[in-house]
């Protein structure tokens, strides 16, 4: 792995609790995704930093009221709820559970579900991020 500033060679550590058989198949795993550029390294960022970022880098693509809407969903109704969590420990269970928990009380006077139009928003931009083909990866902006 190349540092992508100075051109030279990186070491990365990885940790692993498991036989010797077990370890040197996830060092296979781990080769085969440096070699097929599939390899992200896992970051600390939390829920809320990626949202941050992938806010100021989408501002550029779409429209200034899109962007305020975004904006408007991610903090007011994601970042309350998953935020503090590390991307690399979210798991979709969690955002499900989330998701379901926000439609039947995420009002912020805690009276009722989200409203149609929040419903429609967070839908269409799961639409938008999917067939953008962004995910909550670690390496996404």
């Amino acid at each position: 792995m190349r540092d992508p500033t100075t051109g030279k060679r990186r070491r990365k550590w990885h940790s692993f609790a498991g036989s010797r058989r077990e370890a040197q198949a996830e060092c296979r795993r781990l080769l085969y995704e440096l070699d097929t550029g599939t390899y992200t390294e896992a970051v600390k960022d939390t829920l809320a930093d990626f949202l941050d970022r992938w806010l100021d880098d989408v501002r550029t693509r779409v429209t200034p009221k899109t962007h305020e809407r975004y904006a408007q969903i991610a903090r007011k109704n994601v970042v309350p709820l998953l935020g503090a969590i590390p991307i690399v420990k979210l798991k979709p269970e969690q955002i499900s559970a989330a998701y379901a928990s926000a439609l039947t009380n995420g009002r912020r006077s805690g009276e009722g579900g989200l409203s149609p139009t929040d419903r429609q928003g967070h839908a269409h931009a799961d639409q938008e991020r999917f067939i953008a083909g962004e995910g909550l990866e670690a390496d996404s902006p």
